[in-house]
């Protein structure tokens, strides 16, 4: 699994053995991580038409285990590809002009931004005060009239000496009127110095997280060529559709970086497991005994082992839903916020507790579980807001605008659990309407656990379709069911000790197999954490720092 990419992922050598945590001062611009990222993308070979069509080698390479190695290198990969060349494809053919433009972005020797959110315009970004005004001989003014109007916060400081264009959004403004929002292409800096009017003020680094060049960056009239405008120049009769229609590749992303919780969660899984088993206490006749006996030391990582198999298996269900083309827009967005809701929680949750069952070493960085943790827990936000996105979707099924596909067997407990809080949510929107305070308070603050709902149910029933084995579906169903337990016995479904029961039998009949699930998730060429074997511990000793007593020459008495 993956094999195909081990041998030339990496540009050069020193580049695979140079961890983040050990040499900072490898790039303080994070350069390393662009030379990551471009290697990743010429292993997989991604072309126009991959990005443009979302083919299945675009989905493949976001639950590429290679993307966990380092986060910087994922970032930056999802904002050239996705969010810059794959807004850009979209006018790829009415523009021939920019064919040589794409090309060089899709070889990475342009590098490709996209700015779109602002200081103080992030989720609300349709309200943005950036403006491209029109000059009678065709060119545009790109202007951030305050800094608050500058965009916030993607990467775009020179580096490596290549040019770096951005898809830059703005209002476009023609004859002093407003026309609505509209992306354009904008050359940033040449690789070693900013373009004119273009000033990047870099922010200082997330605390744990492998080092991005996030910058605030502003626009001060810009003077842009006609030929920037992607788009026309016609006032929109429907601005905001129009603007979704624009920033379509977010949603892409909302999927796209989803599915990189799977390659996370494998190899942190992995990790735990074989510190677990590596681990020895004394037991009860004093012989020693491997804490993965226990089941508080088995519970995270056989949850976490079969919240993989199963999110593999609904990613399957939900790429097919998002990339057909023939389904209303706003049920492929309702896939990604989805897939997304049943991701995420899980993926922090579960990274947290097999960092804390690992001890004192789940804290450091060279054990990879903690700084997993760290690049990636900004994907809640990235692409879209998770809890923002699940009050949208919640709020547009529960008034009726639309409706999702039925629960394929409405008896399960899931789809019970399900279809009570839909009806219960629905009664106070049409008893208080869903604009009164009622609803803000009571439904609003629940919309992210409906959608979680929905996701759990989708994910179990595609577990079954893709044939997940039946201890992991067990796993997932009783770990699902205790999120919510309460809802269960309330409902008269169960109680706390025959769900006790059931979470107990899905344990026994998992802990004879789960070493083989866990070592076939194909994550172990990606697992550099020194915990994970005897053999690593030891290499790991000999590249630490060694602090001694000064020798002697003579011991006085």
């Amino acid at each position: 699994m993956h094999t195909h990419l081990r041998a030339n992922v990496w540009p050069t050598e020193s580049l695979l053995k140079t961890e983040l945590w050990q040499a900072p001062q490898v790039s303080e611009l994070g350069e390393v991580s662009y030379l990551r990222a471009e290697s990743i993308s010429k292993a997989y070979g991604l072309n126009l038409k991959d990005i443009a069509t979302l083919t299945p080698k675009f989905w493949k390479l976001h639950q590429d285990p290679i993307l966990c190695i380092d986060g910087a290198a994922t970032t930056l990969l999802t904002i050239h590809y996705n969010l810059c060349l794959g807004t850009l494809s979209t006018y790829l053919p009415r523009r021939n002009d920019l064919y040589p433009l794409a090309q060089s972005l899709a070889e990475y020797q342009t590098i490709g931004q996209f700015c779109l959110t602002e200081v103080s315009h992030g989720l609300d970004a349709f309200n943005l005060g950036t403006t491209a005004t029109l000059h009678e001989d065709g060119s545009f003014d790109l202007h951030c009239p305050t800094a608050a109007n500058a965009k916030y916060m993607p990467p775009t400081i020179p580096v490596l000496s290549r040019p770096c264009i951005a898809i830059v959004f703005a209002q476009l403004v023609v004859d002093g009127e407003k026309r609505g929002i509209r992306p354009f292409v904008v050359t940033l800096n040449d690789g070693k110095s900013m373009s004119k009017g273009i000033s990047a003020q870099l922010v200082p680094t997330r605390h744990g997280a492998a080092p991005v060049n996030h910058a605030i960056t502003r626009f001060e009239h810009v003077t842009l060529p006609s030929a920037a405008l992607l788009g026309d120049l016609e006032k929109s009769d429907s601005p905001h559709q129009d603007f979704l229609q624009a920033i379509w590749r977010v949603a892409v992303g909302t999927l796209s970086l989803s599915a990189t919780t799977i390659p996370l969660l494998q190899i942190a899984t992995l990790i735990a497991f074989k510190y677990s088993v590596r681990r020895k206490i004394g037991g009860p006749d004093g012989a020693p005994l491997p804490i993965i006996s226990f089941r508080t030391q088995q519970m995270p990582i056989f949850h976490a082992a079969a919240q993989v198999y199963v999110l593999q298996a609904l990613s399957k269900h939900i790429i097919l839903r998002f990339v057909d083309t023939t389904a209303d827009h706003r049920m492929r967005h309702a896939a990604a916020t989805i897939f997304k809701a049943a991701t995420m929680r899980q993926f922090q949750t579960l990274h947290l507790e097999l960092s804390e069952r690992c001890g004192a070493q789940g804290l450091f960085a060279y054990n990879q579980i903690a700084s997993q943790l760290s690049d990636f827990r900004g994907m809640t936000i990235a692409e879209g807001d998770i809890l923002v996105l699940s009050i949208r979707l919640a709020t547009e099924l529960l008034l009726g605008r639309y409706s999702l596909p039925p629960a394929a067997d409405p008896e399960s407990l899931l789809a019970k659990h399900e279809t009570s809080l839909f009806d219960e949510y629905r009664d106070i929107a049409r008893k208080h309407g869903h604009r009164s305070k009622a609803f803000a308070s009571l439904v609003l603050p629940r919309c992210l656990s409906l959608v979680e709902a929905v996701g759990a149910r989708m994910a179990y029933e595609a577990a079954l379709a893709e044939g997940v084995p039946k201890p992991l579906v067990d796993i997932y169903v009783t770990h699902t069911i205790r999120e919510d337990l309460s809802w269960y016995v309330e409902a008269g479904m169960l109680t706390r000790a025959s769900h006790m029961e059931k979470e107990n039998d899905a344990f026994e009949a998992a802990f004879p197999v789960m070493g083989g699930y866990i070592n076939g998730m194909g994550a172990a060429p990606f697992v550099r954490a020194p915990i994970v074997s005897d053999a690593k511990w030891e290499q790991f000793l000999k590249t630490l720092r060694v602090f001694k007593p000064p020798v002697s020459s003579a011991v006085r008495l």
